[in-house]
């Protein structure tokens, strides 16, 4: 008796389709429901194990996610937040392991274990960084200026290419000659900064917030009072009021037009750019332009949204479904629950929650109803419907076939399944039909 309940139901896993255990749609076979999944496209293998958030593929050296969404491996880049993190760059490796960190770079190597001591050269957009026992004690260094902190961010000192001290939020300056000159006094009320001073535009900036504040340099000037009561901004094309901000806006320019009424209403147009907001979230849409290439947007409630950009379309009407179109093919998911769209996502999340899933193009349509109960694929003439493992039923181009309990018993134009056993019909038998 084990003999045949082995027979019956192990041996179509191994021999084919036996849902939900294994079954295939869109050229990738899958396994136990929704749970794993595996597809070799071209020299490129694909792999997905969503109960524990993992999947592989091959391509550009390999791509793993592991964790999904806290860890990833890539060529370039690999981390498992919040416990390590590598990365290369020019050639040069850094690695952080959770406190610990170390990496290379153009000024030689550099680690550290952090909050104890460490020092980095080229991160952080500085030359060289350095901290012992920190916020005690750290350091930074860039473009000639060297800053030294004691009890970070409480008292500061520059030196080498800048002058200055901090001594936060009393008060604070800090200057590099001919360049910017930088004060602040009750922090963030009393701030004064004059900057640029070595181009052809220097910028004053004066802040006493929240009662006025004032950026102001050759072509563009920008004035608050009593923020956000009222504000005006000015450059070489455009003009801007502000009052209650966000409530009421206008803009006037040349190329540049727009007026708002907070949530009600509001437009803005940038030469072919252009947004408009209707009851703000109800309704978003937007267009714009690179180069010769047109993009456009609309969003409702920020969770559904409708895309356009060069030939590819995206629809997603939250909760409900989403609609894709690229390259005159196209994929429908239903339902949609989570509003994201992200490789990773789309392959290891979504198909756990996706009951209707349809693919096509202008010669194909293939449905997935109930993680693989139902499915159907149809190209040109030829088309296959399979209902779980009791029946599934094709056309080819040798003609008509069906099986019945994943191949317990078949028959096709070429063979006869019984009992899971080929057997090859006779060419007389075939010339009858």
């Amino acid at each position: 008796m084990h003999r045949f309940l082995w027979l019956f139901f192990l041996l179509p896993c191994t021999v084919h389709a036996f849902w939900p255990l294994s079954w295939e749609f869109n050229n990738e076979k899958r396994f136990f429901g929704p749970l794993a999944s595996y597809e070799k496209l071209d020299e490129n293998i694909y792999l997905t194990v969503r109960p524990l958030l993992f999947a592989y593929d091959s391509e550009d050296g390999g791509r793993y996610h592991f964790l999904y969404p806290l860890g990833k491996s890539t060529k370039e880049k690999s981390y498992f937040i919040p416990f390590f993190l590598s990365k290369e760059f020019e050639g040069r490796r850094d690695t952080s392991i959770f406190l610990f960190f170390f990496g290379e770079s153009q000024k030689g190597a550099y680690g550290g274990f952090f909050p104890f001591y460490g020092r980095l050269y080229n991160r952080f957009s500085k030359d060289e960084m350095g901290f012992f026992a920190w916020p005690l004690y750290s350091y930074t260094e860039n473009e000639g200026a060297r800053k030294t902190n004691i009890l970070w961010p409480f008292f500061s000192f520059y030196s080498g290419e800048e002058r200055g001290v901090k001594a936060w939020p009393i008060y604070g300056t800090r200057e590099r000659e001919g360049v910017k000159r930088t004060s602040f006094f009750l922090w963030p009320i009393f701030h004064k900064e004059k900057k640029d001073l070595d181009t052809d535009e220097p910028v004053d900036i004066f802040y006493a917030f929240p009662f006025y504040m004032q950026r102001i340099s050759e072509k563009r000037a920008s004035y608050t009072v009593i923020w956000p009561l009222f504000s005006y901004a000015r450059d070489v094309d455009k003009r801007k009021w502000d009052i209650l901000w966000p409530i009421f806006s206008r803009t006037e320019g040349e190329e540049r037009k727009g007026f708002g009424i907070f949530p009600l209403f509001s437009y803005d147009l940038k030469g072919r750019d252009r947004t408009v907001n209707i009851l703000w979230p109800l309704y978003k849409e937007s267009e714009w332009y690179s180069g010769e290439e047109r993009f456009f947007q609309r969003r409702v409630l920020l969770l559904s949204k409708y895309e356009e950009e060069k030939d590819k379309t995206f629809l997603n009407v939250w909760p409900l479904f989403d609609y894709r179109d690229k390259d005159s093919e196209y994929a429908f998911f239903f339902p949609s629950i989570f509003p994201f769209r992200e490789q990773g996502f789309d392959r290891i999340i979504k198909p756990l929650f996706t009951l209707w899933e349809q693919r096509g193009s202008e010669t194909s349509k293939k449905t997935n109803l109930l993680y693989g109960l139902f499915t159907s694929e149809r190209n040109g003439d030829t088309w296959k419907m399979r209902f779980a493992f009791l029946l599934e039923v094709k056309k080819d181009e040798e003609g008509f076939g069906f099986q019945i309990l994943a191949g317990l018993f078949g028959i096709d134009k070429k063979k006869v399944k019984i009992f899971y056993i080929p057997f090859e019909r006779t060419e007389d038998t075939q010339k009858k039909e």
